[in-house]
């Protein structure tokens, strides 16, 4: 497939290029818009994935909407700028092996999977502040972690999973060792099992928003979707049947008010299966011998997944996470250094050495 959408799809509305090939922008609203009062297809043009939730029914769920709405202006508008860091891939690494009900390996990921057929996940958590931990740095020489929601991946070591390549975008927490430097920064990635497509698909690598400001406290609202051409409509926020020709990412720093929508031309490789959805904390070197750096705790809300027809993040099996396969982080010294815990529309990963 291309790596503009226009080559083969007509849009309703246009899109803004960006700098990076394949990535593209949404139009701002035009001042005064009253987007609470705008049509799905409105609202889809101009970046915003959630459809509006019912105030009666679901009047958290209104007021996080009307919060989006608020921060997505044009005078918060910005376009999006980019930086490929220096890092590997977000996605399951090695083996995984089953104990006490929950998964415990050296992949990297530690958190919950919920195994499904999905077609969008969202959830909202405050940056962790990452601290110097007792344990060995590994070769990288820094103590790496991100936190991130996501779409595939599993790469079938959990079971009812196939797919190996993961929609995703979050937040790295890293710590230098020796310097004591800490670097946080916004990412979005579309990783596939072969990395080679990286000069057509630079983001199969995780790609930083230099656009948008990143502290410890800080709350992160992600959403991933995949989207479609429906007729001369580009997706739905209640997610149709596909087939799926875009990945959808928003990523917004609700305390800074800033925050970028994007879609994705799929990279070759790219499945949109969505066998299953994630909220996790990661070492994305763990398998190299890297280990997490100390974290305050983690906790995912609002957080679920959409399968055909439901809204963000809407369907029972969607947000009881409580049900869905929990994953621990093991060191290569043997170390379990995260917990994970779960309920309805929630996950929290906690630090658990020292």
């Amino acid at each position: 497939m291309s790596a503009d959408p226009k080559a083969q799809h007509k849009l309703p509305f246009d899109l803004r290029p960006t700098s990076l090939k394949g990535v593209f922008s949404f139009v701002p609203p035009p001042r005064g818009t009253d987007l609470t009062k705008a049509s799905q297809r409105t609202l889809f043009k101009h970046g915003i994935f959630m459809r509006p939730p019912d105030p009666d029914k679901q009047p958290k769920l209104f007021a996080l909407w009307t919060r989006f709405l608020d921060i997505w202006t044009l005078d918060n508008f910005l376009e999006p700028t980019f930086g490929i860091p220096e890092a590997v891939p977000h996605n399951l690494k090695g083996g995984l092996r089953q104990t006490d009900g929950r998964y415990v390996g050296r992949g990297g990921w530690s958190g919950v999977v919920v195994v499904g057929s999905w077609v969008g996940a969202m959830g909202i958590w405050q940056v962790p502040t990452v601290t110097a931990p007792t344990t060995p740095v590994g070769p990288s020489g820094v103590w790496q972690s991100s936190s991130w929601v996501g779409l595939d991946g599993a790469s079938g070591l959990i079971p009812g999973t196939t797919t190996t390549d993961v929609l995703q975008a979050g937040i790295s927490q890293n710590y230098v060792s020796g310097t004591g430097q800490i670097a946080y920064y916004p990412w979005y990635e579309w990783v596939v099992a072969d990395l080679s497509v990286v000069s057509e698909f630079p983001y199969v690598y995780p790609i930083q928003f230099t656009s948008i400001p990143v502290s410890a406290g800080d709350e992160i609202s992600v959403v991933v979707q995949y989207v479609k051409q429906k007729g001369d409509e580009i997706g739905d926020p209640i997610p149709p049947a596909g087939p799926y020709q875009f990945g959808g990412v928003m990523l917004m720093n609700m305390t800074k008010n800033k925050g970028h929508s994007l879609y994705l031309a799929p990279p070759t490789g790219a499945s949109f299966l969505g066998d299953s959805a994630e909220w996790i904390m990661e070492c994305p070197d763990g398998l190299e011998g890297d280990s997490l750096p100390k974290f305050s705790s983690v906790t995912f809300h609002t957080a679920g997944a959409c399968n055909v027809g439901d809204a963000i993040p809407g369907g029972e099996i969607g947000i009881e996470l409580q049900k869905a396969d929990q994953v621990v982080f093991e060191d290569a010294e043997g170390v379990t250094e995260t917990n994970v815990s779960a309920d309805v529309g929630t996950v929290t990963i906690t630090y658990n050495v020292g």
